[in-house]
């Protein structure tokens, strides 16, 4: 921790007693506890402002079950273990 002096308007420094002695905590405790919500607070606005969030959800659609496992089924509309195997064409050319 690192000791900071501050000052304060005196309607504050009158609310922080009061709260700190309701709570049962040192008025250090107490800012301290208000800082930190104050400033988790903030760090979540700032992601609600970004412009990425804008993209979640775009590509949602109806939930029909596609997986990592069947993502060929759906995108190829085949299931590649039910593809026929390749078949390799044989040379046409014959020694004769």
């Amino acid at each position: 921790m690192k000791r900071t002096q501050i000052i304060l308007e005196e309607w504050q420094h009158q609310w922080l007693t009061e709260e700190a002695k309701r709570q049962n905590l040192s008025m250090s405790a107490l800012l301290r506890q208000l800082l930190t919500e104050a400033i988790e607070r903030r760090q979540a606005e700032g992601w609600e402002d970004d412009p990425l969030w804008a993209i979640i959800g775009i590509a949602e659609g109806p939930d029909d079950g596609i997986t990592s496992e069947n993502l060929d089924q759906f995108l190829y509309r085949t299931d590649w273990r039910e593809r026929p195997a390749l078949k390799v064409a044989e040379d046409d050319t014959s020694d004769s």
